[in-house]
């Protein structure tokens, strides 16, 4: 992530709104030639963004999800990009700030919004109810799942089922083409059988693809027609009801589901900020792509319409300004004169017809066949592949020949991207060492040494009070310090939730990157205002703290908490017969490792860093409700690591069962390529006191015990009289995760003290 390290101090930042195709060129050139002192931030409500051209083969069983969503995730690593997953909700263009929904504002000196558009017909009065739009597109996939299951099961069952498409243009016609053939190919009948499956195509205009030559408008009717479906002329359409399309001065058109894709619109809060728009309420750009009214602010694709130079609204033309856009903004953060872009009056346009072919238009020309479809679609792969398929990071060892043998080397090469989060704590061994040479001066107060390695210090203030206090501090692992601070604050508590007292108050260490005064001073108030946010919810208070400047973004806090002596938890009580009991996923660690290496999915990030934010407070009381004799958080030495330590001194060992194990979506695959924590060989020097069954030792997943978790959950020892009820409470409490996942048992050799099956 090269804005976590910058070469350079940022003193500009350029914000991005939306991840529409114009920007993705924009995010792609940043990384290709990135631009020393200039941040980058991207604001996008979706993180898998589709690609529009590719839907219509998507939804006819083409292809899959992934083959049309390009992952914004890697895109943005790749370009060092800050990636923020919110919704817009307003522009302060005095102040040059973004509004989101639920965040600090984001100020920018340059802004670009690439937001799409969407039916203009979602104003007509029933539509959110009683109608889909195409757009946005994944909530239009969301309803066509169930849409295409519940008629293929119709249609099946030879029981009668309509679908309506109100809209006359290419979007409309590919919807009619791919539904159809969706849902007779689900179903399982044959491609001509029109008996029980209705498509119902309804536009206000007299002729279909009215934009196109005579040729493509006649074809397209006829194939329509020829496939059964039926076409509603001249029908304007004023009222969407259950099941009904009203129509000016005409029957009403009904229908089991109903769809809309006709001219696009964008959303009113651009122009209720105050930028210009003009009589179609799109953002009125110049030639360069800038607002006319405010020039730090530039539109592109479907949202913008440029002054003097109108076009159709559609994806080749987002296309074609994304490298006009990337040159311009550019330019315009470093006070260079702007180029002019004037789109082509005229693209190549293909449709798909659902059967292995497509149709291609472009002024009077007209193309139909199956060479056409493989065209189409080699230019829709080649687009995704574009942005698919990144060059890997791969960081060379600076080391002076001959300091060190070739062996060592190549371990150190191995390792030499470094991760964050608790996955940057020195390893075990390492650490054991150190604090074994240590004589520390004793108080009486002091409850315990340094060698009993508990997740908390514990100084006995009266008979009933004991003050818990615990430190924690490491580099970022995401570059928003937002959500990276209110992550951080979680982990940083959750010792003494392990230790079963109460956060109470709070100490914070943020070390910031050097940049220009200004972003300096918010990317500090993001990091507090993230860490207060969380510390709020554990009803924990900000006491103080200190700053720093540093090469990269870390943030840590000290926290004092409080407990009644006979109600704190410690790592060393389990008994013989307890039931492990786990209440959060694994998997943070090679995830993590994973994004760094641009091989993480967003969705699989977007879940991870979800549970990361999610509190042990309630697991750990209802641990302590349910008997539980010993208890610790899952960190940064994993899940073997921090057992071990619950069983040191050899009274009990542990049996775990590896398919109990509850993992994060997408951490078995990155086990499985190999890609470890740079905290993860340190780790698994543990499996020298454990014994490793048949199964397990060829089960890739093995790995997930070493793996370092970053706001990891509590792993408790319950009587196993308790357990049942206690992880039926642990996933009503909200931990749907929570496993037993293993037993203590008798004492073992120290050889074999966890044995694993």
């Amino acid at each position: 992530m090269k804005n976590l390290a910058p070469s350079s101090p940022a003193v500009k930042r350029l914000v991005l709104i939306g991840g529409g195709h114009s920007h993705l060129a924009v995010l792609m050139h940043l990384g290709m030639k990135p631009v020393p002192g200039l941040e980058v931030v991207l604001i996008t409500r979706d993180i898998q963004a589709p690609y529009s051209g590719a839907l219509p083969g998507f939804i006819a069983g083409v292809y899959q999800f992934n083959d049309i969503h390009i992952d914004l995730r890697p895109l943005c690593q790749f370009a060092g990009v800050r990636l923020i997953h919110q919704e817009v909700e307003h522009l302060d263009l005095e102040g040059r700030r973004v509004l989101c929904k639920d965040r600090p504002p984001i100020r920018y000196d340059a802004l670009s919004l690439n937001i799409g558009s969407r039916p203009d017909v979602a104003k007509i009065p029933g539509a959110a109810r009683f109608a889909i739009g195409v757009k946005p597109i994944d909530r239009f996939l969301e309803s066509w799942q169930q849409v295409s299951d519940t008629a293929a099961e119709k249609v099946r069952n030879s029981e009668p089922y309509a679908i309506a498409i109100v809209g006359g243009g290419p979007a409309s016609v590919e919807l009619a083409f791919s539904a159809q053939t969706a849902i007779r190919k689900a179903a399982g009948i044959a491609k001509d059988d029109t008996s029980s499956l209705a498509i119902k195509l309804v536009t206000a205009d007299t002729q279909l693809l009215k934009f196109h030559n005579n040729r493509v408008k006649d074809f397209t009717r006829a194939e329509l027609e020829r496939r059964g479906v039926e076409l509603y002329f001249d029908h304007r359409v004023t009222e969407f009801e259950a099941n009904t399309i009203i129509c000016d001065g005409k029957d009403p058109v009904t229908a089991d589901s109903i769809f809309f894709a006709t001219g696009a619109s964008i959303p009113q809060w651009p122009a209720d900020c105050g930028l210009a728009v003009d009589e179609n309420g799109f953002i009125a750009v110049n030639t360069f792509l800038q607002s006319i009214n405010h020039p730090a602010v530039f539109a592109c694709g479907d949202a913008a319409s440029i002054v003097g130079h109108p076009r159709p609204k559609s994806g080749v033309f987002a296309v074609r300004q994304g490298m006009p856009l990337a040159h311009n903004l550019v330019r315009f953060v470093t006070g260079r004169k702007l180029r002019k872009f004037i789109p082509q009056r005229h693209a190549l346009a293909l449709m798909y017809t659902g059967d292995n072919r497509a149709i291609a238009s472009r002024r009077n020309w007209f193309f139909h066949g199956r060479w056409v479809w493989a065209l189409k679609h080699k230019i829709d792969m080649d687009f995704m592949n574009r942005y698919a398929r990144l060059p890997t990071p791969e960081p060379e060892l600076q080391l002076k020949r001959g300091l060190t043998d070739a062996a060592t080397e190549q371990a150190l090469q191995e390792h030499v991207i470094r991760c964050a989060g608790c996955a940057a704590k020195v390893g075990s061994s390492t650490l054991r060492a150190v604090l074994e040479s240590l004589q520390p001066h004793r108080q009486p107060d002091l409850e315990g040494d340094l060698a009993a390695a508990e997740d908390a210090a514990l100084i006995r203030l009266s008979s009933d009070r004991m003050l818990v206090q615990t430190v924690d501090y490491f580099r970022a692992f995401i570059n928003d310090p937002w959500l990276f601070a209110r992550i951080a604050a979680n982990h940083c508590v959750g010792d003494i939730y392990a230790m079963g007292a109460r956060p109470h108050t709070a100490l914070a260490i943020a070390s910031v990157p050097f940049a220009a005064a200004t972003i300096m001073q918010e990317t500090l108030d993001e990091l507090m205002a993230g860490c207060v946010r969380t510390l709020n919810e554990h009803d924990t208070a900000l006491a103080g703290g200190h700053s720093n400047e540093a090469r990269e973004l870390a943030f840590g806090l000290t926290v004092n908490g409080y407990g009644h002596p006979e109600r704190l938890l410690s790592k060393t009580g389990a008994q013989p017969g307890d039931a492990l009991l786990l209440c959060k996923p694994l998997g943070t660690g090679t995830l993590l490792a994973a994004d760094m290496r641009l091989k993480a999915r967003g969705s699989w990030m977007e879940t991870a860093l979800e549970q990361m934010l999610v509190s042990n407070r309630s697991a750990a009381d209802c641990f302590v409700n349910h008997g539980a004799s010993a208890c610790t958080d899952i960190t940064g030495f994993g899940l073997a690591g921090h057992l071990a330590e619950m069983l040191a001194g050899g009274r009990v060992g542990a049996s775990l069962e590896l398919d109990a194990m509850p993992v994060l979506p997408g951490a078995a695959e990155c086990l499985g390529r190999k890609i470890f924590s740079s905290l993860h060989s340190d780790n698994s020097q543990v499996r020298k006191i454990m014994e490793v069954g048949e199964g397990a030792a060829a089960n890739p997943l093995l790995d997930i015990v070493f793996d370092p978790q970053t706001a990891g959950g509590l792993l408790a020892a319950v009587p196993g009289n308790e357990a049942s009820r206690c992880l039926e409470k642990l996933q009503q409490l909200g931990y749907p995760d929570a496993r037993i996942i293993g037993h203590v048992t008798e004492s073992g050799s120290a050889e074999a003290a966890i044995r694993i099956t």
